[in-house]
């Protein structure tokens, strides 16, 4: 069984409200459409002002225009740069000093490691006492026994 969707059909048969599409007509030909073919038509001027100019001032222009957009990327590419020096230089120096504090950290690292292996041996102490007193414990009985 089909619901049919009663809302969907009766927003299709509603009516515009006739105002509001007006004042929307209006604003996209006002917002939309004129600065657009203003637009156009600036261009076309530019483009034709650029035929009309001499030999020497379309290449001034052209020089002009290569300087900003290589400015840009000449910009990005300097900060790459510097980025990239201070980056060598770094870890140069970190290649210099990191022996020294790496054998430091290494000393440090052993003589921890002693300690733990220590504590390790005096916590299990007890307990292997107490098993090789049983141990011996049970060997003794069983001399006893055989004889």
């Amino acid at each position: 069984m089909q619901m049919k969707n009663t809302t969907r059909s009766v927003e299709a048969k509603r009516e515009r409200n006739p105002l509001a599409h007006a004042r929307h007509r209006k604003e996209a030909l006002w917002q939309i459409s004129v600065p657009l073919v203003l637009g156009s038509l600036a261009l076309l001027v530019f483009a034709g002002l650029s035929f009309t100019l001499g030999g020497g001032e379309t290449s001034r222009w052209a020089d002009i225009s290569i300087i900003w957009l290589i400015t840009p990327v000449m910009l990005v590419t300097l900060f790459t740069f510097v980025t990239l020096a201070a980056s060598i230089y770094a870890t140069v120096k970190l290649i210099q000093v990191l022996p020294r504090y790496s054998l430091r950290l290494l000393n440090g690292l052993i003589l921890i490691g002693r300690y733990v292996h220590q504590a390790e041996d005096r916590a299990v102490e007890p307990v292997l006492r107490l098993k090789s007193f049983e141990a011996s414990a049970r060997a003794l009985g069983r001399q006893i026994v055989r004889k």
